[in-house]
């Protein structure tokens, strides 16, 4: 008897898990308000806990990317044991780290645990205005010391920016030290006002057009640097991709905000929200059921299937961008309300979006090792892979995929450097 179709919603691609609250640096624009104290913060997840809610990543997100992040997540002393567990679970950890403590032996033992990378804030290309924003002098320069840790012990690295007024002349320069430190990547992160931040002075919509064009010049200058635009989805309709499409490096699954729909954040108490900038708690994963919670809750289910309201909604890009929600959250008080931050408008003689046409059934089906080997491969790709390889087998006349069918038709290399160079997405000691 047939069950009917699956309605379950797709996994997870990308989590990003605040570890704590404590930080050893002050940063003006902190969404998560975190301390400077050295002792553990009242009511935060144990390592016990911890272990649990790596388990039920594994079963609920298996081969996601999982951000360990803070405050500065270097501060927990199980963090090696968290990398390892994590690994064991099928995830893909990295770390998002501002860098100041991160020395030759913590990076060689976070490298030996499973940990793919790590992602390191640089806010300008000299101390002057990173130390004054990370409220701690010498912090540029110790940030610099852990980015050639990290580099010595092998770990993939991620140059991270977050931009305002004062630094986004400086981008330049720092997508220049980006590529001479031997980073993967560079993402520019665009401030979304909610805890600390809510005091710093965004740019104006004006403002966010140009530096984003800017992005897209640097990275036609750094073919080789992965330069993404966080937190700003607006810059796919500058590279004119609609739902689906895929160009300028940009997947195609990249389609609009992730929060929600393939991506959440775990707070320090084991909450979860859409993100980490979208502060409604959709449940708590100390008594509640990762896979229900992300299944069921209406906020979750409303970020996957409401068009958002006011301009974005009848936009030409509505599901190509579709705007960021949490900035939307920020200023009207509503996660589908339009984004203030994007001065486009749809011209007069352009039709609403309309989302991406759904996979073709290609009548290729997989034997069970074959898809086994699948699942292992990271989830922000595997879709991808399955497409390719189902591709590759009609074409072939072959209706059934095996293990050996996969060995002869590896992903091409430019797929796997997407791989590599999505390390550091989600938010890193910010």
């Amino acid at each position: 008897m047939s069950t009917g179709p699956d309605t379950s919603p797709p996994s997870p691609y990308l989590v990003s898990w605040n570890l704590t609250r404590r930080c050893n640096l002050a940063c003006a624009h902190c969404y998560l308000d975190a301390v400077q104290r050295k002792s553990a913060v009242r009511d935060e997840l144990d390592t016990g806990e911890c272990l649990a809610v790596m388990e039920q990543l594994g079963r609920s997100a298996p081969g996601a990317m999982l951000v360990l992040t803070g405050g500065e997540p270097l501060m927990r002393g199980d963090l090696v044991d968290l990398v390892s567990a994590a690994k064991d679970a099928g995830l893909m950890p990295v770390i998002g780290t501002n860098g100041t403590v991160l020395d030759a032996t913590r990076a060689e033992s976070l490298a030996n645990a499973g940990a793919a990378g790590v992602s390191i804030s640089i806010d300008s290309s000299g101390p002057r205005f990173h130390d004054r924003l990370r409220g701690v002098e010498g912090a540029w320069a110790r940030a610099r010391r852990g980015i050639s840790a990290a580099r010595e012990a092998r770990l993939s690295l991620a140059v991270q920016t977050t931009v305002f007024e004062e630094n986004r002349h400086d981008l330049p320069a720092l997508a220049d030290f980006a590529g001479e430190a031997g980073a993967i990547a560079f993402n520019v992160f665009f401030l979304v006002c909610t805890g600390r931040g809510v005091t710093q002075t965004d740019l104006t919509p004006a403002s966010y057009d140009e530096t984003l064009l800017e992005i897209v010049r640097l990275q036609d200058r750094h073919p080789d640097l992965k330069i993404r635009a966080r937190c700003a989805p607006y810059i796919r309709r500058l590279r004119g991709l609609h739902a689906g499409e895929s160009g300028g490096g940009h997947a195609d699954w990249s389609s609009a905000c992730l929060a929600g729909r393939r991506y959440f954040r775990i707070t320090p108490l084991g909450e979860i929200t859409p993100c980490p900038y979208i502060p409604d708690v959709a449940g708590d994963l100390r008594r509640e059921s990762l896979r229900t919670l992300w299944a069921e809750h209406p906020a979750f289910r409303r970020l996957r299937g409401e068009i958002p309201g006011g301009k974005c909604g009848t936009c030409d890009y509505r599901h190509g961008c579709g705007g960021c929600r949490a900035r939307a959250l920020a200023e009207h008080g509503d996660v589908m309300a339009e984004d203030p931050k994007c001065g486009y408008v749809r011209p007069w003689n352009r039709a609403p979006e309309a989302p991406a046409a759904a996979p073709r059934n290609r009548g290729v089906s997989w034997e069970p090792a074959a898809r086994a080997r699948l699942l292992g491969i990271p989830a922000f790709v595997r879709d991808r892979v399955m497409t390719l390889l189902e591709e590759r087998a009609a074409s072939e006349g072959i209706d059934r995929i095996t293990v050996e069918f996969m060995t002869r038709h590896r992903p091409p290399a430019a797929l796997l450097d997407r791989l590599r160079a999505f390390v550091g997405n989600g938010s890193a000691g910010d």
